[in-house]
């Protein structure tokens, strides 16, 4: 092999080498398989997010507004809860209600001691929505110490919410919110019994 053939080989190889070394047409591909896994995870994330942020501010709506609504009344029935909760349906659209639970809770302080606290009511008249547990009437239930005089009730509104993220369920996992509502009555006492709010716990 002839010098001045090797020597010609040498300067193509120099030449290619230049000319790969300067050609960037591949560079978006490379770049775009780099960044596009971490956008994809920004995208999912603010996804669940935004989905999450809307569902619970609509959960904690439900939960004051059935108090409030409760709250306004001087008598409830099942039939009328019931259609308090038919409204809790619009509030949570378009999101599931399946998941959502909520019970009415009547509270009354014994006329010589407000820290003696029980339910007031009967079940038949409050029902639970999606079968939320409630405590029977005449069952002990705490509130924080002065929240209610002697002989005073209050309306205790207690909730769930079993959230799933939509994409990454299997990452995250489902987690339950729970939320509770506390509100005086507009009136001396909503009667759920037609008593007239005598309670026989006391």
């Amino acid at each position: 092999m002839s010098l001045k053939f090797m020597h010609r080989q040498a300067i193509g190889a120099r030449y290619y080498a230049r000319r790969l070394k300067d050609n960037i047409s591949g560079i978006a591909a490379v770049e775009f398989g780099l960044i596009a896994p971490v956008m994809l995870i920004m995208l999912i994330g603010t996804i669940e997010v935004s989905r999450a942020i809307s569902i619970d501010r609509r959960f904690g709506l439900s939960t004051s507004m059935v108090g409030d609504l409760v709250a306004r009344e001087e008598d409830m029935s099942a039939d009328n809860l019931n259609a308090i909760y038919n409204i809790v349906q619009h509030v949570m659209s378009p999101y599931d209600t399946s998941q959502l639970k909520i019970a009415v809770i009547p509270v009354k302080a014994a006329s010589d001691d407000n820290t003696n606290t029980k339910v007031y009511a009967a079940t038949t008249n409050r029902p639970s929505y999606n079968g939320m547990a409630a405590p029977a009437a005449c069952s002990d239930y705490g509130l924080t110490a002065g929240l209610v005089d002697e002989g005073e009730s209050v309306i205790v509104v207690e909730s769930s919410y079993d959230f799933t993220p939509l994409l990454v369920n299997d990452i995250l996992g489902a987690r339950t919110w729970t939320d509770k509502s506390v509100l005086s009555p507009r009136t001396s006492c909503v009667d759920f019994d037609d008593d007239n709010c005598v309670s026989p716990c006391f």
